[in-house]
């Protein structure tokens, strides 16, 4: 059965980058996250959202696993903290996938 899990994080800053790659949004406080995992139990993808108001920016994040340990992703360039922290919760490493501060 397919599954998506929702957690929101009040206090998270994000910035984005528009498609084009050369404009940079304001620093928004607080985003939503959504986990989708698939018939397996397995995380596909993630999306984020600003809770800003103003905005409507997000991404569309696609997770690759070998097990249970994430191997890539696509659609970002640093993975968030906050889908790092939400595929611990739920079993999963990040270990192979290094960020930008790493």
């Amino acid at each position: 059965m397919n599954k998506t899990v929702t957690r929101q994080f009040p206090d998270a800053v994000i910035n984005t980058i528009d498609a084009n790659g050369v404009s940079l949004t304001k620093r928004q406080k607080g985003v939503e996250v959504n986990l989708f995992f698939d018939a397996t139990g397995t995380p596909k993808g993630a999306e984020i959202y600003s809770l800003d108001e103003e905005t409507s920016e997000h991404a569309e994040i696609g997770l690759i696993f070998d097990g249970k340990e994430l191997v890539d992703y696509d659609g970002v360039f640093d993975l968030p903290e906050q889908i790092k922290d939400m595929l611990h919760e739920f079993g999963y490493s990040t270990e192979q996938v290094k960020g930008f501060d790493d």
